[in-house]
């Protein structure tokens, strides 16, 4: 096998893979169906054996091209990684670290924790983006970030990326100071007759929740509206007298400052778990390595 493969072949493919066939991947690209067949071919006269095969009307990787396709994925990563940080010694830097989020988790979790991680390495880049579980974990894999906190997704973990579940934060039951319910504790069978504000439900956030309603034989809650953002899912319940199922995290401050108040659950407790997710190969700095120990620290104050 010829090993000198450029990068862009490489990305060619696994996009061909990735999207599902060459029509998609040629359209992602902007360029020409043929250039796309093209690439591929070339890497298959490259490597010397066949990476697809047709089913139908789909492509099916073939053995091979399944092991090339876990070997680009690396490759690939790994370069993104090895630009990364040549780009930060160029720029004569003290390191930096990328982290993908989930919406809430980016919103209200992490930026304490980040923020008193530059307090202490006052020459350190720190980013947080802010994203949907499933976008977060594909930033990880690719190597454009370090690593990825999102809400824990019991599903079977992306190929390559190791996890680590930090902690179980807990889910509040939110109302307004003078909206329903009456009294500050409700049994589950009671929520049936509480306006709520629920998330879009395409959100993880949403897909976590129903889990554990269904556990406790509740189909589906009486959503009024649903809302995007926190901040907005606070200020509807705060303005109308509704309610919302939110992390601790989140509403923390709100229930301090008495803007809104939290309805105990008698019969159940609902809970996020939040999670931390990497590549399993990936290398890191030593202030990534605090950025990670920060985290973990934070876990173990949860859990205590």
């Amino acid at each position: 096998m010829d090993t000198r493969v450029p990068l862009r072949r490489l990305e060619t493919f696994c996009l061909v893979v990735d999207e599902g066939g060459v029509t998609r991947a040629a359209k992602r690209l902007m360029i020409a169906q043929p250039a796309v067949s093209a690439q591929v071919a070339s890497l298959e006269k490259t490597l010397g054996a066949e990476l697809f095969v047709r089913a139908g009307s789909r492509l099916v990787l073939t053995e091979a091209g399944q092991r090339v396709y876990h070997w680009a994925k690396e490759v690939l990563a790994g370069s993104v990684q090895v630009q990364r940080d040549v780009d930060e010694l160029a720029a004569g830097t003290a390191g930096s670290v990328v982290v993908a989020a989930s919406m809430a988790i980016g919103t209200y979790l992490l930026p304490p924790i980040m923020t008193g991680l530059r307090r202490r390495r006052p020459g350190a880049e720190i980013t947080v983006h802010i994203n949907e579980p499933a976008v977060a974990l594909r930033s990880a894999q690719l190597g454009e970030v370090d690593f990825a906190v999102t809400s824990w997704l019991d599903e079977d973990v992306p190929e390559a990326l190791s996890a680590e579940k930090l902690w179980e934060e807990p889910l509040i039951l939110c109302a307004s100071p003078d909206g329903p319910p009456d009294g500050d504790e409700v049994r589950v069978r009671d929520l049936a007759a509480l306006p709520f504000v629920g998330v879009p439900t395409t959100v993880a956030f949403h897909r976590l929740l129903q889990v554990q309603l269904h556990s406790h034989g509740i189909a589906d809650l009486p959503v009024t509206i649903r809302l995007g953002h926190a901040e907005a899912i606070k200020q509807a319940v705060a303005d109308n007298g509704w309610v919302c199922f939110a992390p601790w995290y989140a509403v923390a401050r709100d229930l301090a400052e008495g803007r809104l108040r939290q309805v105990r659950l008698a019969d159940a407790a609902f809970h996020e778990g939040i999670g931390l997710y990497h590549r399993t190969a990936k290398y890191f700095s030593p202030l990534q390595t605090a950025a990670l120990d920060a985290l973990r620290e934070a876990a173990a104050r949860h859990t205590a």
